[in-house]
């Protein structure tokens, strides 16, 4: 291991001393990332990666460890490559996201697609759409195991129910064309199944009629281990309800490498989740055994070769990764010591375990992948992610803790301008969207790119952001414009009180929810900022409600409702916080901007703010981003160069950093 450690200290610390580069460009900021989701085959042999910094370039490459060459595929020009993965040494999954008109809706929304494409690219196939891959299978590396749906025939059993039900079904998919694929297991309809190592159904769950049961085979028999009655808190706006099941157990996630226990997350005090056990031989629940004073805990790490469940990853201030297994264990300690200030996640292995394939992300970086070899002690960087974003001009960022007003304790991720001291400072405030959502400490393009330009960037965690708990989200529960705004505007007093920001220097930028917010401030507290630019935000609440209900027969509109209030009973308090109805307090130079082909968002909301604005003579600009999307993992490169390059000169008019 000793060569290992050096290997990783030549790398880490032998460019430290380099001069201070020139900030990149629009277009630098605006490239896609030159290397993502990489994966190792079985056998270790060959590395697979999308590759590209434009939608038109973007590719698969297969690179071979072994001296086979290299191999590319196109990955197509009009549609989103997500993400590829091996599906054994010879071909790989690739996942697309397609806009799609559905038309037993009469909506336009977007889908993901999975193909099988030969790793050398002379063939491939769509898989079924309603497939889930269960696993790779090392017993006949030629097939994957996927689940679909089957409809049951239970007429002549009473005690099944008397009827047809759904449900699900383990195939064994042959890897030449989607047709070929043979039974191996047919559950009973309303369960959920989880695989032992060698790929059998040995536990099953429900939670049909508000009841959970667990089962777990023995003998060949289905056997109950665990029931409880669960309990129902039930949301109604109107005719229309939404209904959430509390309990000790409520789910599974999976089992450990020797099938006694079963691994799942349950809210502690009905807040926070934590990870539980359950040992199936004392058919008890053990736990917590692994909790945070901060955050939800529970994004389950899976060991692909036995299915098993070996760790967990989760996000407080910081990303935290708590690994069961001891190999895995002992490698995340090392790779964390060598990287203290990014966030390292294993992101691939080979069969035995040989090699690893590391992923080091913020901090210091903006991204790279290397390879290591456990057994000659080798590592290699294979790529940087950003190619285009040195290591020496990414900006730092820290965790800044701070009170609400109301005594809450919140924090936010301060980025600060390379080489500028952090005193008197122009300050951009960022607001995520959502709003149930949350940022990441870490690199993020948008943060960095303003950081970049001379700015200080703010991204306040207020509260109803995700991941903190349940309480902490049902805090913002009819509260847009009021408290969810207070906390955006004392972050930003905690900021020049603390003189990190000069109080005239001041600008918010938001997007979604955060373009919202961003409205907000112009209208509820104008006083705070110097300018505002507001993309993709929801301007008029009303008509944005209206929108909502027609939108797939209204199905998101008790999330909505839950948030925000009854919008037909509440008028004086949405009108109040409708920042398209509230134009006479905007003070700050504003900028609208929003692409044309926003289906969570539409574009109508930044057409209503302009035209209020224009009904009381006030000056605005409007930027259509032609045929844009809401996401931003959809934007096409010339998408991103359009809002960099608008944020950069609105920023420099009206809020020049020097």
């Amino acid at each position: 291991m000793a060569r290992f450690l050096g290997a990783i200290a030549a790398i880490c610390f032998g460019s430290a001393v380099q001069a201070q580069a020139p900030a990149p460009s629009v277009e630098d900021y605006a490239a896609m990332t030159n290397m993502s989701s990489v994966r190792l085959s079985p056998n270790g042999e060959r590395v697979v990666f999308i590759s590209g910094e434009t939608r038109a370039e973007r590719n698969i490459i297969i690179y071979s460890l072994v001296g086979e060459g290299s191999h590319v595929i196109d990955g197509g020009d009009d549609q989103v490559l997500v993400n590829v993965s091996w599906l054994n040494d010879d071909h790989i999954s690739a996942t697309y996201s397609e806009r799609r008109d559905i038309i037993a809706a009469g909506e336009r929304a977007d889908v993901f697609r999975n193909y099988v494409v030969d790793y050398d690219g002379s063939d491939n196939w769509e898989l079924n759409n309603y497939a889930t891959i269960a696993n790779r299978d090392l017993s006949d590396p030629d097939s994957i195991l996927v689940w679909l749906p089957v409809l049951q025939d239970n007429r002549g059993s009473p005690a099944a129910g008397g009827g047809v039900d759904q449900a699900v079904g383990l195939y064994r998919q042959g890897l030449d064309r989607d047709r070929n694929r043979d039974r191996v297991f047919i559950g009973e309809g309303g369960f959920d199944y989880i695989l032992n190592a060698e790929n059998e159904p040995i536990v099953r769950y429900t939670s049909d009629g508000g009841e959970f049961e667990l089962w777990s085979r023995r003998s060949g028999r289905w056997q109950r281990v665990y029931a409880e009655n669960l309990e129902r808190e039930r949301f109604r706006f109107g005719a229309r309800r939404s209904d959430r099941w509390t309990g000790r157990m409520t789910n599974m996630a999976g089992l450990d490498i020797t099938g006694r226990y079963g691994y799942f997350t349950s809210r502690v005090n009905d807040d926070r989740t934590a990870v539980f056990r359950f040992d199936f031989e004392t058919n008890e629940i053990e736990g917590p055994v692994l909790q945070s004073e901060l955050a939800d805990v529970g994004n389950f790490i899976t060991d692909w070769r036995t299915n098993a469940i070996i760790g967990v990853r989760w996000n407080e201030e910081r990303e935290k990764v708590h690994y069961f297994d001891p190999d895995f264990a002992a490698l995340q300690e090392q790779l964390e010591g060598f990287f203290p200030s990014s966030n390292v996640t294993i992101s691939s292995w080979d069969t035995d375990f040989r090699k690893v394939i590391v992923n080091i992300e913020g901090g210091s970086t903006a991204g790279a992948y290397y390879l290591l070899n456990r057994e000659t002690g080798d590592v290699t960087l294979l790529a940087q992610s950003r190619p285009r974003i040195p290591d020496e001009v990414v900006a730092e960022v820290q965790v800044v803790q701070y009170e609400a007003r109301d005594g809450l304790d919140l924090f936010g991720y301060l980025t600060l301008p390379p080489g500028r001291e952090a005193q008197d400072l122009p300050l951009i405030m960022l607001p995520h969207g959502g709003p149930q959502a949350r940022d990441f400490y870490g690199f993020d393009p948008w943060a960095q790119f303003l950081a970049s330009r001379g700015y200080a960037v703010f991204q306040p965690q207020f509260r109803g952001s995700e991941g903190f708990g349940r309480d902490f989200i049902t805090m913002a529960h009819g509260e847009w414009g009021r408290s969810m705004q207070d906390d955006i505007s004392d972050a930003v007093h905690h900021l020049v009180e603390s003189g990190v920001a000069a109080q005239d220097r001041v600008c918010i930028f938001g997007w979604s929810y955060g373009g919202y917010a961003a409205l907000a401030g112009a209208t509820l507290t104008p006083e705070l900022y110097r300018c505002v630019i507001a993309g993709a935000p929801v301007s008029d609440v009303f008509a944005m409600m209206d929108y909502v209900t027609g939108r797939f027969g209204g199905a998101s509109v008790t999330y909505w409702a839950e948030y925000i209030g009854d919008w037909r009973s509440e008028t004086d308090y949405i009108t109040r916080i409708s920042p398209a109805r509230q134009v006479e307090h905007v003070q700050a130079p504003l900028m609208l901007i929003h692409g044309t082909d926003d289906l969570i968002v539409p574009y109508e909301q930044a057409e209503l703010m302009a035209q209020a604005m224009d009904r009381v003579g006030k000056p605005y600009e409007l930027v259509r981003i032609e045929d844009g999307p809401h996401q931003s993992y959809r934007m096409t490169v010339a998408n991103m160069e359009q809002l960099y390059s608008n944020l950069e000169r609105f920023l420099l008019e009206h809020n020049p950093p020097d």
